[in-house]
Formats: C-alpha cells, sequence, structure tokens
C-alpha cells in the first residue's frame, strides 16, 4: 500500500461527505412519514442523520436534529426540545401560542397532545430527526410519534435505534406510511469500505483486500484508522463491536499522538457535550482546541450547534469506550472529575447531569446543593430519572443527607405516589430533627424550609408552623449578599411556609411572608429567539408566581376580596405560563378565582374554575379549600345533593391526605349548610359538633338554624357571639351580620338591625361580594334594606335587581322546646331508665316523672327511650 504523504501529513480527516451513499439517502427521498433506522452500534446511524439533515437544509426544508443523552433521558423532555427548535425556527403558525406553551411545558398535563396541536400549524414542511432511542421506550416513542404525525400533515420523522425492530412493533407500523432501514441496509458494500478505509488512511487499498468483516461503518473506520496510524491492523471478525471501539481508542493513541490525547479523550468523555469552556475546566487551557480537532479529523465525532453554544458529540460507541476506560480508574482518582463536570453542568442548566455525576462522585454534599438548587426543574422535567438515580443510592446515604431524600419524596409527589412521598417526608422530617442547625444561614433556611414541608406532608401541621416560623426568622437574620445566594430558590421556599400558616389558619402570617416573596425576583431572562423575544424558563419567576397565587387565595378564603382581585390582576399582568395556573402551583389561584366569581354570582365562571384543577383532588394538601368550593357552588346552584355527595367523597377513608384544624373548620361549616339546604338540621348540628363551642363557624351554624326555625332570640344571640369573636372570614362575617339584622327586625329591635345590616352591606359593597346576601330571600333582605343608609340602600338595590325570589335554605320546622323539668328528665334518661331512679334523683314523684317523660316523647316525636334521646341529643337539647 502506498501512502500519500501530503495527504498522510494533513491527517485522516472524515468529512460527512466520505460517508455519502446515494442508495440510502434514496429511501430517505421517498417521503415515508416516518422512517426507522436500526442498526447495531457503529452502524453510522447519527452520521447518516447529520447527513440527511444538511440536505435538507440545502432543500429549504427545515430540520429539529435530537438525541437523546444524560440531558434528554425522556419522552417529555424531547417533546420540549422540539418545542423549541421550533420556536427558534419560527415554523409554529400560531406564535404566541408555541412561546407561551413552552414557557410552562413542563407543567402541561398533556405535552404531547398540546404538541400535536401546535405541530398541526406548521408554517412549512418539516423532519424531526431523533437519535438514540435505545436509551427510551421504542415502543412509546414510536407510538408518540405516529400520534404527531396524524396531527400534523406537513411533519415527517426519522427515529435512529441501535435495537432491532421486533415483530410486535412492525405489527404497530403496519398500517402507518413507514420505512424501516435495517442492517443489511447499513452496512457497506465492499466498494462503500474501500472508499472510506482509503480516504481515512489516505492510502490505496487493493481492490479485494477487504472482507465482510469492514462491512460495518465503525469497522471500516477503525481499519482506516490503524493505517493512518501505523498501529497493527485490528482483527475485527474476531472481536465484539465493544471490544472494536476499545481497540480503535488504542490505535489512536499511538506514537504520533500528543502525549495528552489519552488523558483528554478519557476526561471529556464525561460530559455529554464537549465545549472550550468545560475543557479547560478539565486541565487544558487553551480549551483543548488541538485536540479537538484531532478527535474531529479522525472522525470520533461531530460539532453540533446548541442553546449552550457550539460543542463537540463524541460518536456514542466510541464515549463508551472510553468512559469504560475511565472507570477502571479508582474512584478517588475519577471523582474529581465528575465534580468538575457537575458543576460545569449545573451552571449551564443541565440540571439531570450535574446530579448524575455528584452522585456518582459519591460527592453527597455537592448532590444536595445541586439538588437544592435545581429541584423545581427536575421534579418537573426528569422526576422518573431523579427516582431512579436516588433509588440506586444505599438508603444510608438518604438518612445521612435528609435533603436527597426530600428531593426524593418531591419527585414521587410529582410521579403522583402519595404514600411513598409520605415516608421518604417523614424520613427527611426526622433526620432533620436530629440534625442542630446549621451554622450557615443559607443551608439553614433551606434545611429548615425542607423540615417545614416534610412536616406538613407528613399531617404535623402545628410542628410545621412553628418550623416556618424559624425559617422566616432565618431569612430575616441574612445579609444582602447570602440573600442573592438564594434568589432562585428563596421564594418558593417562602411560599412553602405560607401553606404552612394557610394550613392552620394563621392567614395574616401568610399573607405577610407571601408579600415577603412577592418581592423577589429572579432577573435572569433566557433570550432564545432570533426576533428578541425572552421565554422566561420554569426557574424564572416560578416562586414568585407561587407566592402571588397562594396570596390571592389567602385573600380570597378570609373574603378579603378586593385585595384578592388586585393580585390576581397582578399575576394576570405578569403573564404566567398558562400551564402554571393549573397545575399544583395554581390551585389556589383558581380557588380565588372561583370566590370571585361566585361573589359576582357569576356561578358558571366559578365552575370552570374549579373544573381546571379538579383533576388535583386526592393529590393535593389543598384538597379541603377545593372541596368547600366546589360544594358552595353546587350548592348556590340549587344541586345540594351533589354537594353532599362530593364531601362524603371527599372525607371517604383513603381518598385524600391528612387535614388540619382549619382545613376541617371550614369542611365542617360546608358539611352543615349543605345539610340545611336539604332541611336537615340535624345533620348541620352534628358536622360543627366536634368544634369548639364559641368557634364563629359553628355559632354561625347555630344561629342560622335558629333563624330558619324562627327561633329569633336564640339566632340573635348566637349571631352576636360570632360578631363578636372577630371571624376573620368576612363574608362569613357579614352572613353573621344579616342573621343578626334579620333576628333584631324580627324582634322588633331595630335599630341593632340597622346597625348589623349596614355594618355587612358596607363590607359587601366594599369588598364588591354579593355571596352572603344570595344566602337570604329577597322578601328579607327588601325588610333590611329599609334600616340602612342611602349607599347601603343602593347596593342592595343592585342586588335585588338580579337576585332570584328564593335563597337557598327553606324554611325548617319550628324548634322543639322542652321545660326545665322535662329537659331535667331527659338528661336523668340518660343514667337510667327506671322510673323509681328517676324520681329519686329529680326529688319528685314516680307519677310526675311518668307525665314529665310523656310530654316530652310526644314533643320530639319518639315512643321510646332510645328515640327520644338520639332526637334530644341531635338538637342539641341535652347539653348541659
Amino acid at each position: 500500500m502506498e501512502q500519500d504523504p501530503g495527504r498522510r501529513a494533513r491527517g485522516a480527516r472524515l468529512p460527512l461527505h466520505m460517508l455519502d451513499r446515494p442508495r440510502l439517502t434514496e429511501v430517505f427521498d421517498r417521503g415515508h412519514a416516518l422512517t426507522v433506522v436500526s442498526g447495531p452500534a457503529g452502524g453510522g446511524k447519527s452520521v447518516l442523520l447529520s447527513q440527511w439533515a444538511a440536505v435538507q437544509d440545502s432543500r429549504g426544508i427545515a430540520s429539529v436534529r435530537l438525541g437523546f443523552d444524560e440531558n434528554m433521558t425522556n419522552e417529555h423532555l424531547m417533546l420540549r426540545d422540539i418545542l423549541a427548535q421550533l420556536v427558534v425556527q419560527d415554523l409554529i403558525a400560531d406564535r404566541s401560542g408555541a412561546r407561551s406553551t413552552l414557557r410552562g411545558f413542563d407543567s402541561v398535563r398533556d405535552p404531547a397532545d398540546e404538541l400535536g396541536r401546535l405541530l398541526g400549524e406548521l408554517s412549512r414542511d418539516c423532519v424531526i430527526m431523533i437519535d438514540n432511542a435505545e436509551r427510551v421506550d421504542e415502543t412509546s416513542l414510536l407510538r408518540r410519534a405516529l400520534d404527531l404525525l396524524d396531527a400534523a400533515p406537513l411533519l415527517r420523522i426519522v427515529v435512529a435505534t441501535r435495537r432491532s425492530t421486533v415483530t410486535r412493533t412492525l405489527q404497530m407500523l403496519v398500517s402507518a406510511d413507514v420505512c424501516v432501514i435495517g442492517p443489511a441496509h447499513l452496512f457497506f458494500t465492499r466498494d462503500e469500505a474501500r472508499d472510506v478505509v482509503e480516504r481515512v488512511s489516505a492510502q490505496k487499498i487493493p481492490p479485494h483486500a477487504l472482507g465482510d468483516e469492514s462491512a460495518l461503518p465503525l469497522a471500516a473506520r477503525a481499519l482506516g484508522l490503524t493505517i493512518a496510524t501505523q498501529s497493527a491492523p485490528v482483527e475485527i471478525a474476531a472481536i465484539e463491536v465493544q471490544e472494536l471501539a476499545d481497540a480503535l481508542m488504542a490505535g489512536l493513541i499511538g506514537a504520533d499522538a500528543p502525549a495528552d490525547f489519552e488523558e483528554f479523550l478519557l476526561r471529556t468523555s464525561i460530559p455529554g457535550r464537549v465545549t472550550r469552556e468545560i475543557a479547560e475546566r478539565l486541565g487544558w487551557p487553551d480549551g483543548g482546541a488541538e485536540h479537538l480537532d484531532r478527535a474531529e479529523l479522525y472522525g470520533l465525532g461531530m460539532w453540533e450547534a446548541g442553546a449552550d453554544g457550539l460543542a463537540f458529540l463524541y460518536t456514542p460507541l466510541l464515549r463508551e469506550a472510553l468512559v469504560r476506560r475511565l472507570d477502571q480508574r479508582s474512584s478517588e482518582s475519577v471523582a474529581p472529575i465528575r465534580r468538575t463536570v457537575a458543576l460545569w453542568a449545573s451552571e449551564n442548566g443541565r440540571h439531570l447531569e450535574a446530579l448524575t455525576n455528584a452522585l456518582r462522585a459519591k460527592d453527597y454534599v455537592l448532590a444536595t446543593r445541586l439538588g437544592r438548587k435545581s429541584w423545581f426543574i427536575l421534579s418537573r422535567s426528569s422526576p422518573q430519572d431523579v427516582e431512579a438515580l436516588l433509588r440506586r443510592e444505599n438508603p444510608v446515604v438518604l438518612a445521612r443527607h435528609p435533603l436527597l431524600g426530600m428531593l426524593l419524596a418531591l419527585v414521587l409527589l410529582r410521579l403522583g405516589q402519595r404514600l411513598r412521598a409520605f415516608a421518604y417526608f417523614q424520613g427527611a422530617a426526622l433526620s432533620l430533627r436530629r440534625r442542630g442547625l446549621d451554622d450557615d444561614p443559607v443551608e439553614r433556611f433551606w434545611m429548615l424550609s425542607a423540615k417545614t414541608l416534610a412536616e406538613r406532608f407528613a399531617g404535623q401541621f402545628r410542628r410545621s408552623g412553628a418550623t416556618a416560623d424559624l425559617v422566616v426568622a432565618a431569612y430575616g437574620e441574612m445579609d444582602a449578599e447570602q440573600r442573592a445566594e438564594c434568589t432562585g430558590f428563596a421564594a418558593l421556599l417562602l411560599s412553602n411556609c405560607g401553606l404552612s400558616f394557610l394550613q392552620l389558619g394563621r392567614i395574616s402570617d401568610a399573607v405577610e411572608v407571601l408579600e415577603l416573596g412577592m418581592t423577589i425576583h429572579v432577573a435572569h431572562t433566557v433570550v432564545i429567539l432570533e426576533d428578541g423575544v425572552g421565554l422566561r424558563m420554569p426557574d424564572d419567576g416560578g416562586g414568585w408566581y407561587h407566592c402571588a397565587a397562594a396570596l390571592a387565595g389567602a385573600y380570597a378564603l378570609r373574603g378579603r376580596l378586593s385585595d384578592a382581585r388586585r393580585v390576581l390582576e397582578e399575576i394576570d399582568d405578569a403573564d404566567p405560563p398558562p400551564a402554571w395556573r393549573t397545575e399544583q402551583f395554581g390551585i389556589l389561584e383558581q380557588i380565588a378565582h372561583a370566590i370571585v366569581a361566585v361573589a359576582a354570582l357569576d356561578l358558571a365562571e366559578a365552575r370552570h374554575r374549579t373544573d381546571s384543577i379538579a383533576h388535583h383532588l386526592g393529590t393535593t394538601e389543598l384538597w379541603p379549600y377545593l372541596v368547600c368550593i366546589r360544594s358552595e357552588i353546587d350548592l348556590r346552584d340549587g344541586h345540594p345533593a351533589e354537594a353532599s355527595r362530593l364531601l362524603t367523597h371527599a372525607l371517604g377513608r383513603g381518598v385524600n391526605s391528612a387535614v388540619s384544624d382549619h382545613g376541617s373548620s371550614r369542611l365542617a361549616f360546608a358539611q352543615a349548610m349543605t345539610s340545611l339546604s336539604m332541611c336537615d338540621q340535624a345533620a348541620a348540628r352534628r358536622a360543627v359538633a366536634a368544634l369548639p363551642a364559641d368557634e364563629p363557624p359553628r355559632k354561625v351554624i347555630e344561629a342560622l338554624v335558629a333563624l330558619l326555625t324562627r327561633d329569633d332570640p336564640h339566632a340573635f344571640a348566637a349571631a352576636e357571639v360570632a360578631q363578636v369573636e372577630r371571624d376573620p372570614d368576612l363574608d362569613r362575617a357579614c352572613l353573621a351580620a344579616l342573621i343578626t339584622a334579620t333576628a333584631a327586625a324580627r324582634l322588633g329591635r331595630h335599630e341593632a338591625a340597622a346597625r348589623a345590616a349596614s355594618w355587612a352591606v358596607a363590607v359587601m359593597r366594599e369588598e364588591h361580594s354579593y355571596a352572603p346576601l344570595a344566602l337570604f330571600g329577597t322578601d328579607v333582605l327588601r325588610e333590611l334594606r329599609d334600616l340602612c343608609a342611602a349607599a347601603e340602600r343602593e347596593y342592595l338595590d343592585s342586588y335585588l335587581s338580579r337576585a332570584s325570589e328564593t335563597g337557598p335554605f327553606p324554611a325548617l320546622p319550628p324548634p322543639v322546646r322542652l321545660t326545665s323539668r322535662e329537659l331535667a328528665v331527659m338528661r336523668e334518661l340518660r343514667r337510667t331508665s327506671s322510673t323509681d331512679a328517676l324520681a329519686a334523683a329529680l326529688f319528685v314523684s314516680p307519677n310526675t316523672v311518668k307525665v314529665q317523660r310523656r310530654s316530652a316523647y310526644r314533643k320530639l316525636g319518639a315512643s321510646n327511650r332510645e328515640q327520644a334521646l338520639l332526637r334530644a341529643a341531635e338538637l342539641g337539647l341535652l347539653d348541659e
């Protein structure tokens, strides 16, 4: 074999055109909707896709190229990457819709369906090329590809995989416009192999010097490289493909290679993409320019443009060979390399790759730091991958580093595995409780925040509230530099405190900390569009939005609707991703919108808002508030039976998570109101019986029952107590005032009636709410109108002009009134049924006991002792 000195000195460059094979590009050009390229490692699939992408570009056909790797590990990330590239190339007619979807893509309920809708609006022909599909479930991926093709007539998809196409996959594809390029097509003919060997080695090869062993593209390249580097020939036919890659590496690192070339290849095999920056960090001040040029020259990979700029990607099989060789070293020597890559990946937004390398380096302190920084993104974009990573770790590691256990709990929660998540939350909370407070304020802020979340999700609401106080105090102790260090996640952690306060009914504290969280903005904006339009990524404003949504909900749940509307307007002005607004973080915003709509008597809008988040029932800690507003809508819409069924189901064993005392109080009030609308005052009393006697919700229900039974003195007294207790819920306070006014008016106490009615209507006018008024019939409200001042009368008139004649509560039977002696007999009946014993205890004759007992039974509608006691207990007559 003669060597061309000029070409040998130039090196064994392998440009894409060297592998130009018309017989394969002709298959692509047939125009099949889906093309599956299936062949072994080293079969040249990646080169073929890059080559065909270049051909499409020359024809003016848009192409989207992506491949599964350390940073793109699942279909969800694939779909997001496809959309991002489509937006960058401005290929979707609905530009604003595409950008809006991309901004909150990790929170979209059905991302494939949403992407299919957008792909249906492609502005021109487009080809999506997906490489390394063997890293995911191929059957699912191909099914997803067919769904996208059905939605987009201008779309074509190419999928490359190492796996062979099995019968089951072929059966799925048989009815579609599909072409399969198998190993037989990918393997070189002898002429193609000889051409590649000659071009790589820069030497002439005799026509019949090559056998079938050079048919694999990687094998042909290996022969050319061994000749070019003057190494001993590789016995290709005798080794496996992986061993071939190893042998190829050995051939490359020959006598003529730079001394540090091997070390460069080994170290840079760790990052998924090799940039000048990471090469510099790994020990090459010039960014490894010479070595990367040499790697490209030998065809070890190719340069590709990405969001982080131009990067070199090794051929997958060769990279695997490098990593295997590196892993043969001691873990102590490899750990610093992985730590460096982890830090670089984190800084460049490759969060899963960062966490993976930190864990593989067994640097759990670093893994904890990276995990706490990126948990919001990881739990949404790669929950399955994070779960797999952390589940591989020894449980002792998670116990010693509880924040890693917290991260696992968060991704399990995202995956809907609530019970398993609770176990990890509880374990993390226990581990954190055993540890002392950290001296680093930022670390203490995060640790306490994690503890707050763990305790709340474990149902330890009071303990969670106490820890939240410590979190707020820790944040207050930070200086400006320390606060800047946790800017990216501080608002999210403060919103977590706000939820803990909300669960305890500490609304004022919740409002204060949530308003503080809304002052924290992440200034960084990622601009990925050529026209300069900025797309905020998931970690840019997520904390602010969660604080704002929770604050709007807190205001609305307290009846402060003017404040709730103000925050809702701020949210609209901020324009968060639409998907956020119906996912977990958006529940309280939608509840706020529903409460505001109920206040405006727009039940259709209120129902629309609650329906948009109804899928979270059973998976969210906020379920009591969602159930309460949904039941209220049903009640006001004339469907109390549906409201009752909803409440009964939600309170069933195992349906939802634990509930706080504040949540229980709201549920009890909702149950009681629903029971009253169904004329069941006994059930209404039972619903609130567990609440403290002076609790405003219980007093309001007692007052309403008395009003509906026309027991006006009792109604007036109970409602007055509820007002004195200063119920923080303004809607309920207005209801209590209206009950006071109605009962006082019936009792002829017009001054008290006017005072209560005027206060209630003034508050409702200020909050722009008709909700309490809609619980009363128009006849009652017209009587109260005449007692009010002019401004209040005007507001009442605006309601009466659109109100129905009757409220949701029908009149109830008059109350049962027992004399003092009848009550004494009934109370003693709880202890004994003997007439003589009753007479002795009450110091009366047996005959008197019989008379009083018969009279009490008659009034209670009972025929025996058990019925009478049950009825008396339901009516609250046995209370001492």
